[in-house]
């Protein structure tokens, strides 16, 4: 989406000069390179860096070793860079781009932040090509780090910019089986091969519905501001949000097995979310597995609360392996067994249904 962006812009071509942000070693970097006359990447690459994939001390000799295909290597260069704080001239650049990163930056005054280095690094009529997730529930999800936009917020901080948008922003989502919500791993249901059969478009990631759009901002001081209008938003929300409920009761209707992961004498598995009514949990503890354990519930809403509390709690044993508890729609759960006793916690099986 971006590289067509820029292409219907008039941005690939060969005399002009490029900055990526936020852009690792993503592939895009090496489609780009060689339809202009420079290309700057740019990256927190640190050697300790909790990205792993950009963890060096050379980024250029990072990015030109990840090359999926011959590249000129005179025309990339890289460095370590915060969005936030771009370390160029006014004006250095035809082009900027970032995929998936700039929700990664901070809060509202950081996002400003960045846009306003962006406006001042880019050329009279530089274009400014990103994406970044959009969320359908009505609200931005402010998760630290990592936030979900609802449309109209992102609109609106784009309008504080000094950038301008597209005039229309199009949230519509056409009705396809492909674009109806769902997981992202499938693996937290014991069917870690359906990622390579399926990619997501439209995501149900913890209950939140969302998905990746593109937005493409220029920089045009003379030109009087516009709030872009969002169409198509409420009519695809309903819509997604139906698809979600549907989702989450067939998921339920029969067990699914739950990926627990291990860490000292607790199983835990990924967050999930349940129907309406109550939860019945199957736990099977094969011979040479703990005997005894105590399982526990934390619960949250779905959206816009972060902080889990406790639910429910109990014990198992082999005569007594299964556990049920109260569940709601718009809640997240997290189930965690912790065993009392020795045993091997591989061998333990976790599978759940709506009761």
């Amino acid at each position: 989406m971006i590289y067509r962006a820029l292409s219907q812009k008039g941005m690939l071509r060969p005399d002009a000069h490029a900055l990526a942000m936020g852009a690792g070693t993503e592939k895009l970097i090496y489609a780009i390179v060689p339809r202009v006359a420079k290309t700057m990447v740019t990256d927190l690459y640190l050697p300790d860096s909790g990205w792993v994939g950009v963890r060096t001390e050379n980024p250029r000799d990072l990015v030109l070793k990840k090359a999926p295909w011959p590249i000129e290597d005179a025309k990339v260069d890289a460095m370590a860079m915060d969005m936030r704080d771009l370390k160029f001239p006014d004006e250095s650049y035809d082009f900027c781009w970032s995929t998936g990163s700039f929700e990664h930056i901070g809060t509202d005054e950081d996002f400003l932040r960045h846009f306003r280095e962006v406006e001042r690094v880019l050329k009279p009529g530089g274009v400014y090509a990103f994406t970044t997730a959009v969320t359908f529930g009505g609200v931005t999800e402010p998760i630290p780090h990592n936030y979900y936009f609802d449309p109209n917020h992102l609109v609106d901080l784009i309008h504080a910019s000094p950038l301008h948008g597209e005039p229309v922003f199009d949230c519509t989502v056409v009705d396809h089986l492909f674009n109806r919500p769902h997981p992202e791993r499938f693996q937290d249901y014991g069917f870690a091969s359906g990622n390579k059969i399926s990619k997501t478009v439209v995501s149900f990631r913890r209950g939140i519905i969302l998905t990746a759009n593109v937005m493409v901002l220029t920089k045009d001081r003379g030109r009087e501001k516009v709030r872009p209008r969002v169409v198509g938003l409420e009519k695809t929300r309903q819509r997604l949000r139906a698809h979600a409920d549907s989702y989450v009761n067939e998921l339920w209707s029969s067990y699914q097995y739950l990926d627990m992961g291990i860490e000292k004498k607790d199983l835990t598995a990924q967050p999930q979310v349940f129907g309406n009514g109550a939860a019945l949990v199957d736990v099977i503890l094969p011979p040479g597995s703990p005997t005894s354990l105590t399982w526990t519930v934390k619960q949250r809403p779905i959206s816009s609360v972060y902080t889990w509390e406790s639910a429910a709690s109990g014990k198992i044993t082999p005569t007594a392996s299964t556990f049920t508890f109260p569940t709601r729609r718009d809640y997240l759960y997290s189930i965690k067994l912790t065993a009392a006793g020795s045993g091997d916690l591989k061998r333990i099986v976790v599978k759940a249904k709506a009761a």
